[in-house]
């Protein structure tokens, strides 16, 4: 069986809740379906994006069962269950194979201690094994030695399938593809450079924008498979526009904004980020709206 189990556009679902710990289970589903009609492959959970790492276990049990259950065996998700307490990260990953989780996925363990390559992987080990799932690992700028070499052993680890590749150094990239003979599931994370991964071979793209713009990226990664690399350009490059302005407002807590006024109730940023204010709602939707967002990207 070949390990490139995630092969397309997978958004990175931002998690809709109250901060008494509502998990807001209509919005999640909208938000689904919403990009399922525009070609998502399925959904990376519980990540940056969806704040799963600032939000309670149960809140994160929770949202899993959520999106499962409506997923309804239409895509691929694949939930992310790193923790800084990695007694939680291992409930999780149980709780992921308990729910029906397709895989897990983990940054790696150096929120606050650093930890070297052998304890790294002894933690990857550790939750294969917890959950019984595929392991997709994290390939950060937590990473304390190279990259390249930390794959290469971590693909020998049995259940570990390949990384979402969060690094803007794609040779490395391309060095980590060739790994196992090439069957290694190697999945691009910034959303500001898909087709840079794909040029250096990523069999998919994670990312945050991409649940305001699944349709976009859908394009471009179709237009990149058929040869129509200008294309797949120019749709990088209209992204491109709007990903800065998203940046500049912080991109989880704009995406559930805008979201919002298509009728998916936001909920609250996790404590103790706070919401945006009027009038940066005012001036995000003013900057969206010059560069065409709403008539021409959010379809």
């Amino acid at each position: 069986m070949s390990n490139t189990l995630v092969q397309g556009i997978m958004p990175a679902l931002v998690s809709h809740f109250k901060n008494d710990g509502t998990v807001l289970k209509e919005s999640i589903k909208a938000n689904m379906d919403r990009n399922f009609s525009q070609g998502a492959c399925g959904f990376y959970i519980c990540g940056s994006t969806g704040e799963g790492p600032v939000i309670t276990t149960q809140m994160r049990k929770e949202i899993a069962e959520t999106v499962v259950e409506h997923n309804n065996g239409r895509g691929l998700i694949v939930n992310h269950i790193g923790a800084a307490a990695t007694m939680d990260a291992f409930e999780l990953a149980r709780h992921a194979k308990e729910c029906g989780c397709d895989a897990v996925s983990s940054v790696v363990p150096n929120f606050y201690f650093k930890h070297n390559d052998d304890e790294i992987i002894d933690y990857y080990k550790r939750i294969a094994e917890e959950s019984e799932l595929p392991v997709i690992a994290y390939v950060q700028n937590l990473l304390t030695s190279d990259s390249v070499n930390l794959m290469k052993r971590l693909i020998e680890v049995d259940g570990v399938i390949g990384c979402k590749f969060t690094l803007t150094d794609f040779y490395s990239m391309r060095r980590i593809k060739e790994l196992n003979g090439g069957d290694i599931n190697v999945i691009n994370g910034p959303d500001e450079m898909l087709i840079c991964g794909l040029s250096m071979g990523a069999d998919a793209g994670i990312g945050s924008t991409y649940n305001l713009m699944c349709a976009e990226y859908v394009k471009l990664r179709n237009q990149f498979l058929n040869g129509d690399i200008e294309g797949a350009r120019q749709t990088q490059y209209k992204v491109n526009k709007v990903t800065e302005i998203l940046i500049k407002y912080s991109v989880s807590r704009a995406v559930k904004y805008i979201l919002s006024l298509d009728g998916i109730e936001a909920g609250d940023m996790a404590y103790p980020m706070a919401p945006l204010t009027d009038e940066q709602k005012t001036m995000l939707v003013k900057e969206l709206t010059d560069v065409g967002f709403f008539d021409k990207y959010n379809k």
